[in-house]
C-alpha cells in the first residue's frame, strides 16, 4: 500500500490498542524506570558515562541508519524514496542529531574533568577536532543545502537533474560525516597512543 492510499484510508472504526501497541507504549515507560533504578547505584560519573554512550548510540546510530537507507535507495535508483531519506533526515537533524551530539560533547567534557583525564592526549583531541568538524560539516553545509534543495523541489520539482545531484551531493558528504563519528566512536573506546 502507498503512503498516500494510507493518508487517505479511513481509520477503524475500533479504538481499542491490541496488545503489541500496549507494549510499544508501556515498554519505554518501564525502560526508562529500569534505566533510573540502574543509574541510581552508580557514581555520577557513571551516570554522565551512561548519557553520552547513550547519546553517541543515537548520533551514531540514527546517521548510519540514514545512510543506509539512502544507499539503499540510491542502488535501486528509487528517486522518490531518496528523497523521502532526505525529507526525514532534515526533520532528524534539529530534533536528534544536533541535540545528541551536544550532550555527547557536554557529557565528554564533564567526563575529562571528573576522570582527570586531561586534554593532552591523541585520543582526546581526536575527539574533539573530529567532533568539530562534523558538527560544523552539519551546520554550514548539511543544513543549509537540505534548505536549499527543499526549494529547488518546489521549483524545478523532484525528478530534476539538478535536485538528484545535489541530493546525492547532500548524502555523499553526509556518509563521509557517518564515517568520521565512527572514528570518534572508536577512538574514544581504543584511546589510542594513551600513555
Amino acid at each position: 500500500m502507498t503512503q498516500q492510499s494510507m493518508a487517505g484510508a479511513k481509520a477503524p472504526a475500533e479504538t481499542t490498542r491490541s496488545l503489541f501497541q500496549w507494549i510499544g507504549i508501556l515498554g519505554p515507560i518501564i525502560g526508562l524506570a529500569v534505566a533510573v533504578v540502574f543509574l541510581s547505584n552508580t557514581s555520577w560519573y557513571g551516570v554522565f558515562k551512561a548519557l553520552h554512550v547513550l547519546a553517541a548510540i543515537l548520533w551514531l546510530g540514527g546517521g548510519a541508519a540514514i545512510t543506509v537507507l539512502a544507499w539503499q535507495a540510491q542502488r535501486t535508483k528509487d528517486n522518490a524514496q531518496l528523497l523521502q531519506i532526505g525529507k526525514q533526515a532534515e526533520w532528524l537533524s534539529m530534533r536528534l542529531f544536533v541535540p545528541s551530539a551536544l550532550v555527547v560533547v557536554a557529557m565528554g567534557v564533564v567526563l575529562m574533568h571528573k576522570g582527570d583525564w586531561g586534554y593532552g592526549h591523541f585520543w582526546t583531541l581526536f575527539g574533539l577536532i573530529g567532533w568539530g568538524v562534523s558538527f560544523v560539516v552539519g551546520a554550514a553545509f548539511l543544513g543549509p543545502e537540505a534548505g536549499r534543495l527543499a526549494k529547488l523541489i518546489e521549483t524545478k520539482g523532484p525528478e530534476d537533474p539538478e535536485v538528484l545531484a545535489r541530493l546525492n551531493r547532500i548524502i555523499s558528504v553526509a556518509r563521509a560525516d557517518v564515517f568520521l563519528i565512527l572514528l570518534i566512536a572508536i577512538d574514544m573506546v581504543a584511546k589510542p597512543f594513551l600513555t
